[in-house]
């Protein structure tokens, strides 16, 4: 985005501020000076401003040796507070977190999917609502919230697409379900761009502006995040490895009426991989992948082989990915995450033999939070854009 006009100058210089005092915490005037290249008077008078709102204060001076120690501001964690919610995974996970981005109330039940969408949407906003009065902190106080959930959401539909983990879903429109019942600022989001969003906020991805985020469990998608923005694509769909193809089905085969197998989504989940422990292990069930390593681990020769199976297809994806992307680093997520070094050698020895780069893997460090501190991660950024027009 250019910023030509004073007034654009101005908001992004708030942001700036704003974003630098949560992440590096209480910071010196010449220091903000120094980090957003603009001037010590126009930094005073931001600061002046701050503080009379009461959105920052003042936290003793910096340690130095030589002359007057500088004071240093930081945010008042109290001044506002964002709320993030994940419905994925059969899990209800919602987090209320202050203006420095730490969880101060945190809830957690399962989903009773069997009861179908409309249920869950209420068991959605009784989840919300729970955690809202036990933190004691009035909804005014909550200037945004972020709900991940699967599928893609349309703004002008005001509801989400192609979501396949319950029927019916796409016809509730959860933004104004929770607008109108807590009157807060809503945001509804993949749950998978939540993911790469958390990992590069406070996962592994951190030190990173190139990443090919891939989620395996459920389902098989990927999100990349380059130059430290997020890629989203003409239709919001940037990332959906699922749709790739093994290769092309033989004959007539029409996608939806052939093979189970007919691209990565039905060949590298859960069902698809704990359907073919079945199989080979004559009867043995599993529920996910994270099962089957589990089991794999403890000498199961028949999840030992699907694991090795699961590696070698995956490899594939990700050397498909990568010719495409060249990430700095590739984070595996969900069900993935149980994926120890010996797995992600396996990927790097099965990708480098075809690709000349060797790839940095590594596993999720957030696991199943990832999507909620995403969710909290763009609930911030929306309250500071909200901040800067009232100082």
């Amino acid at each position: 985005m250019k910023h030509t006009m004073p007034k654009h100058i101005g908001d992004y210089n708030k942001n700036q501020m704003l974003s630098i005092l949560r992440e590096q915490g209480p910071t010196s005037r010449v220091e903000l000076s120094r980090m957003l290249g603009i001037s010590p008077t126009a930094v005073t008078r931001n600061i002046s401003q701050l503080l009379k709102n009461g959105i920052i204060k003042e936290c003793g001076a910096e340690e130095s040796n030589m002359g007057r120690k500088p004071v240093l501001v930081g945010l008042c964690g109290d001044f506002c507070y964002v709320l993030g919610a994940d419905i994925v995974g059969g899990t209800l996970k919602v987090a209320l977190a202050d203006l420095l981005g730490n969880i101060v109330k945190y809830h957690e039940e399962q989903l009773v999917l069997t009861e179908g969408a409309i249920a869950v949407a209420e068991q959605l906003l009784a989840g919300i609502g729970k955690i809202i009065g036990d933190s004691g902190i009035p909804s005014k106080k909550i200037w945004a919230a972020t709900i991940g959930t699967p599928g893609i959401f349309d703004p002008a539909a005001g509801r989400s697409r192609h979501t396949f983990f319950m029927r019916k879903w796409d016809d509730i429109d959860i933004r104004s379900r929770v607008v109108e019942e807590f009157s807060i600022d809503t945001l509804i989001e993949n749950d998978v761009n939540l993911d790469v969003i958390g990992e590069s906020w406070k996962g592994v991805g951190k030190d990173y502006s190139n990443i090919l985020y891939v989620k395996l469990g459920q389902g098989l998608a990927a999100r990349v995040v380059l130059q430290s923005s997020l890629l989203r694509g003409e239709h919001k769909m940037a990332g959906e490895i699922g749709y790739m193809l093994p290769g092309l089905p033989g004959g007539n085969a029409v996608p939806g009426e052939g093979p189970q197998d007919f691209n990565y989504e039905h060949m590298l989940t859960n069902a698809a991989v704990c359907r073919r422990y079945c199989e080979l292990s004559g009867g043995k069930t599993a529920g996910t992948i994270t099962d089957l390593h589990t089991l794999a681990d403890c000498g199961d020769e028949a999840a030992l082989t699907i694991i090795h199976n699961l590696l070698d297809q995956l490899a594939v994806v990700l050397l498909n990915s990568a010719t495409v992307l060249d990430p700095q680093v590739i984070i595996l997520g969900g069900d993935a995450c149980c994926f120890g070094e010996k797995d992600t050698a396996r990927l790097k020895q099965r990708i480098e033999q075809y690709f000349p780069l060797v790839q940095n893997i590594m596993t999720s460090r957030l696991n199943k939070q990832a999507c909620l501190y995403g969710a909290i991660k763009m609930g911030l950024d929306r309250v500071e854009e909200s901040i800067a027009g009232i100082w």
